[in-house]
Protein backbone atom coordinates (compact mmCIF):
# COMPACT_ATOMS: atom_id res chain seq x y z
CA UNK A 1 0.00 0.00 0.00
CA UNK A 2 1.34 3.40 -0.71
CA UNK A 3 3.05 5.28 2.32
CA UNK A 4 3.81 1.87 3.37
CA UNK A 5 7.49 -0.13 3.60
CA UNK A 6 7.86 -2.55 1.28
CA UNK A 7 8.47 -6.15 2.19
CA UNK A 8 9.82 -8.73 -0.50
CA UNK A 9 11.06 -12.30 0.09
CA UNK A 10 13.23 -13.71 -3.25
CA UNK A 11 13.34 -17.94 -2.08
CA UNK A 12 16.69 -19.91 -3.74
CA UNK A 13 16.26 -23.53 -3.46
CA UNK A 14 18.92 -25.69 -4.67
CA UNK A 15 17.43 -28.92 -6.28
CA UNK A 16 20.98 -30.63 -6.83
CA UNK A 17 22.50 -32.57 -5.08
CA UNK A 18 25.75 -30.08 -4.64
CA UNK A 19 26.66 -27.86 -2.54
CA UNK A 20 26.17 -24.16 -4.19
CA UNK A 21 26.81 -20.70 -3.41
CA UNK A 22 24.84 -17.90 -5.12
CA UNK A 23 25.81 -14.29 -5.62
CA UNK A 24 22.34 -11.95 -5.54
CA UNK A 25 22.52 -8.76 -6.86
CA UNK A 26 18.84 -6.97 -5.98
CA UNK A 27 18.07 -3.54 -7.66
CA UNK A 28 14.52 -1.52 -7.40
CA UNK A 29 13.72 1.31 -9.39
CA UNK A 30 10.69 3.46 -9.83
CA UNK A 31 9.23 3.20 -13.12
CA UNK A 32 6.28 4.57 -15.49
CA UNK A 33 3.92 2.35 -16.78
CA UNK A 34 5.91 2.34 -19.80
CA UNK A 35 8.57 0.37 -17.77
CA UNK A 36 11.07 3.71 -18.29
CA UNK A 37 13.25 4.19 -14.73
CA UNK A 38 12.53 6.88 -13.14
CA UNK A 39 14.89 6.79 -9.98
CA UNK A 40 16.91 3.83 -8.85
CA UNK A 41 16.12 3.49 -4.96
CA UNK A 42 17.19 0.19 -3.88
CA UNK A 43 20.79 -1.14 -4.99
CA UNK A 44 22.23 -4.90 -2.72
CA UNK A 45 24.61 -7.46 -3.25
CA UNK A 46 24.57 -10.58 -0.80
CA UNK A 47 25.46 -14.54 -1.17
CA UNK A 48 23.78 -17.49 -0.23
CA UNK A 49 24.91 -20.54 0.76
CA UNK A 50 22.74 -23.67 -0.13
CA UNK A 51 23.35 -27.66 0.89
CA UNK A 52 22.24 -30.22 -1.22
CA UNK A 53 18.39 -30.15 -1.51
CA UNK A 54 17.82 -26.97 0.58
CA UNK A 55 15.98 -23.59 0.35
CA UNK A 56 16.56 -20.19 1.98
CA UNK A 57 14.72 -16.90 1.55
CA UNK A 58 15.93 -13.72 1.36
CA UNK A 59 14.02 -10.62 2.44
CA UNK A 60 14.12 -7.14 1.37
CA UNK A 61 12.84 -4.01 2.68
CA UNK A 62 12.33 -1.00 0.68
CA UNK A 63 11.37 1.56 3.43
CA UNK A 64 8.51 4.33 2.46
CA UNK A 65 11.39 6.92 3.03
CA UNK A 66 13.36 5.64 -0.02
CA UNK A 67 10.98 5.54 -2.43
CA UNK A 68 8.13 8.11 -1.86
CA UNK A 69 9.80 11.02 -3.42
CA UNK A 70 11.09 9.68 -6.65
CA UNK A 71 7.51 7.69 -7.00
CA UNK A 72 5.15 8.72 -10.12
CA UNK A 73 1.58 9.20 -10.46
CA UNK A 74 1.89 5.75 -11.80
CA UNK A 75 2.91 4.31 -8.49
CA UNK A 76 4.65 1.53 -9.92
CA UNK A 77 8.68 0.21 -8.15
CA UNK A 78 10.29 -2.40 -10.24
CA UNK A 79 12.34 -4.70 -8.26
CA UNK A 80 15.44 -7.02 -10.12
CA UNK A 81 17.56 -9.50 -8.60
CA UNK A 82 20.14 -11.37 -11.11
CA UNK A 83 21.37 -14.75 -9.05
CA UNK A 84 24.72 -15.72 -10.17
CA UNK A 85 25.62 -20.00 -9.30
CA UNK A 86 29.10 -19.00 -8.20
CA UNK A 87 32.63 -20.89 -9.39
CA UNK A 88 30.28 -22.56 -12.34
CA UNK A 89 30.02 -21.37 -15.79
CA UNK A 90 28.04 -18.25 -15.78
CA UNK A 91 24.99 -19.94 -14.75
CA UNK A 92 22.65 -16.67 -14.31
CA UNK A 93 18.85 -16.34 -13.04
CA UNK A 94 17.30 -12.97 -13.69
CA UNK A 95 13.96 -12.45 -11.46
CA UNK A 96 12.06 -9.25 -12.26
CA UNK A 97 8.62 -7.96 -10.16
CA UNK A 98 6.66 -5.06 -11.04
CA UNK A 99 4.81 -3.79 -7.81
CA UNK A 100 1.89 -1.55 -8.37
CA UNK A 101 1.10 0.73 -4.67
CA UNK A 102 -2.49 0.62 -4.17
CA UNK A 103 -4.33 3.64 -2.75
CA UNK A 104 -6.95 2.94 0.45
CA UNK A 105 -7.35 6.66 0.09
CA UNK A 106 -10.53 7.96 -0.93
CA UNK A 107 -14.12 6.23 0.33
CA UNK A 108 -17.29 7.60 -0.92
CA UNK A 109 -20.25 6.82 0.88
CA UNK A 110 -23.68 7.55 -1.16
CA UNK A 111 -27.34 7.34 0.53
CA UNK A 112 -29.00 3.83 -0.58
CA UNK A 113 -31.77 6.06 -2.69
CA UNK A 114 -31.03 9.22 -4.54
CA UNK A 115 -34.03 10.70 -6.88
CA UNK A 116 -34.43 13.53 -9.55
CA UNK A 117 -34.73 16.98 -8.59
CA UNK A 118 -34.23 15.80 -4.59
CA UNK A 119 -30.87 17.46 -3.20
CA UNK A 120 -28.52 14.95 -2.03
CA UNK A 121 -25.42 14.48 0.76
CA UNK A 122 -22.72 12.63 -0.03
CA UNK A 123 -19.90 11.89 2.65
CA UNK A 124 -16.26 11.68 1.36
CA UNK A 125 -13.51 10.79 3.40
CA UNK A 126 -9.82 10.93 2.36
CA UNK A 127 -6.23 10.22 3.92
CA UNK A 128 -2.93 10.64 3.87
CA UNK A 129 -1.49 6.95 4.06
CA UNK A 130 2.11 8.94 4.72
CA UNK A 131 4.46 8.88 8.08
CA UNK A 132 5.03 12.70 7.31
CA UNK A 133 1.80 15.48 7.25
CA UNK A 134 0.85 17.06 4.37
CA UNK A 135 -0.38 20.36 3.24
CA UNK A 136 -2.11 22.16 0.34
CA UNK A 137 -4.49 19.20 0.43
CA UNK A 138 -7.57 19.66 -2.72
CA UNK A 139 -9.95 17.45 -3.41
CA UNK A 140 -11.55 17.80 -7.31
CA UNK A 141 -14.76 16.51 -7.97
CA UNK A 142 -15.92 15.89 -11.12
CA UNK A 143 -19.99 15.46 -11.24
CA UNK A 144 -22.14 16.44 -14.40
CA UNK A 145 -19.70 18.04 -16.65
CA UNK A 146 -18.96 20.47 -13.74
CA UNK A 147 -16.15 20.60 -11.19
CA UNK A 148 -15.62 21.47 -8.17
CA UNK A 149 -12.39 22.42 -6.31
CA UNK A 150 -12.51 22.42 -2.50
CA UNK A 151 -9.20 23.39 -0.33
CA UNK A 152 -8.88 21.42 2.22
CA UNK A 153 -6.83 22.00 5.85
CA UNK A 154 -3.16 20.06 6.25
CA UNK A 155 -3.74 16.81 7.06
CA UNK A 156 -1.20 15.12 10.20
CA UNK A 157 0.93 11.35 9.89
CA UNK A 158 -2.18 8.60 9.02
CA UNK A 159 -4.65 11.15 9.56
CA UNK A 160 -8.28 10.51 7.82
CA UNK A 161 -10.78 13.25 7.34
CA UNK A 162 -14.14 13.88 5.32
CA UNK A 163 -16.26 16.34 4.01
CA UNK A 164 -19.93 16.39 2.90
CA UNK A 165 -20.64 17.35 -0.54
CA UNK A 166 -24.66 18.30 -2.01
CA UNK A 167 -25.92 18.39 -4.99
CA UNK A 168 -28.94 18.03 -6.68
CA UNK A 169 -29.48 15.19 -9.80
CA UNK A 170 -31.34 17.00 -12.34
CA UNK A 171 -32.01 13.30 -14.82
CA UNK A 172 -32.67 9.84 -13.88
CA UNK A 173 -29.93 6.97 -15.22
CA UNK A 174 -26.51 6.68 -13.60
CA UNK A 175 -23.91 9.50 -12.51
CA UNK A 176 -20.64 9.14 -12.13
CA UNK A 177 -18.59 10.80 -9.59
CA UNK A 178 -14.55 11.37 -9.55
CA UNK A 179 -12.59 12.39 -7.03
CA UNK A 180 -8.64 13.34 -7.16
CA UNK A 181 -7.19 14.15 -4.16
CA UNK A 182 -3.86 15.95 -3.96
CA UNK A 183 -0.96 17.43 -1.85
CA UNK A 184 2.52 18.62 -1.96
CA UNK A 185 3.76 15.20 -1.48
CA UNK A 186 1.58 13.24 -3.71
CA UNK A 187 -0.99 13.86 -6.18
CA UNK A 188 -4.01 12.68 -8.13
CA UNK A 189 -5.60 10.06 -6.06
CA UNK A 190 -8.23 8.94 -7.21
CA UNK A 191 -11.46 7.49 -5.80
CA UNK A 192 -14.98 7.11 -8.26
CA UNK A 193 -18.93 6.18 -7.70
CA UNK A 194 -21.47 5.46 -9.56
CA UNK A 195 -24.40 7.13 -8.86
CA UNK A 196 -28.17 4.97 -9.52
CA UNK A 197 -30.75 8.36 -9.68
CA UNK A 198 -34.03 6.82 -9.26
CA UNK A 199 -37.23 9.16 -10.68
CA UNK A 200 -39.38 10.94 -8.47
Amino acid sequence: VFGKDIILILTLNNLSSDHKTVKVDMSASTILYTRRAVAEILKATTSVDLRSKQGKNIRVKIPYSYYGKYLTTDKRIQVTALCEVMHTHGVKLLVEKTIILEDTNIIIKIPRRVVVNKAVTLEISYANPLPEPVKRCVLLLTLMNQQVKIHLAPLAPRERSKIYFEFTPRRTGSLQLQVDFSCDKFSHVKGFVTIAVAPA
